[in-house]
């Protein structure tokens, strides 16, 4: 013979989605996120800038 589960609490339900993310927190995480990708694409761009000038730079202090 099974027992039947007892259904959940008012608290013990509160208790579960206190582990759950709320939209705001998502949104939060997301924000911090944007920020991030945004300094590292700049950094990229930044990085590849000085790298083709300094290739450009190379050619042609060589080829002169």
């Amino acid at each position: 013979m099974t027992m039947a589960e007892q259904p959940f609490t008012r608290s013990e339900l509160r208790e579960e989605l206190q582990n759950y993310a709320t939209k705001s927190d998502l949104r939060a995480e997301i924000a911090e996120l944007e920020t991030r990708l945004t300094r590292w694409m700049i950094g990229v761009l930044i990085g590849s800038t000085v790298a083709a000038s300094a290739i450009a730079t190379l050619i042609q202090t060589l080829i002169e």
